[in-house]
């Protein structure tokens, strides 16, 4: 996502390095969380006073494995998050084929 066209010459895929630049944000987490709660999805009542711890944990195994494929990102950039997003998004997408 650093830089597309290592994994793939000739890739039109615009370059992210911006996003392990910038630190994520995570100081309305628990707000967010309690505005998801509000629309219905189902955190566990509480949820948003552990949802940072867990998205940090998250992080930080994120950047462990980068880092034992040799790519170094502080698991407080921005594209932790991204990378723990399509991950989950992939998940989903199994989990709705298997229904």
């Amino acid at each position: 996502m650093i830089d597309p066209t290592i994994m793939s010459p000739g890739s039109i895929m615009p370059s992210y390095a911006f996003m392990s630049e910038n630190e994520l944000d995570i100081s309305s987490t628990p707000a967010k969380i309690r505005a998801m709660q509000t629309l219905g999805v189902p955190y566990p009542d509480g949820y948003d006073t552990k949802a940072n711890d867990d998205l940090m944990k998250q992080a930080q195994s994120i950047a462990d494995d980068l880092k034992k494929n040799k790519v170094s990102i502080d698991s407080k950039k921005e594209l932790i998050a991204m990378i723990a997003y399509l991950q989950r998004l992939g998940i989903d997408i199994k989990a709705s084929k298997t229904e």
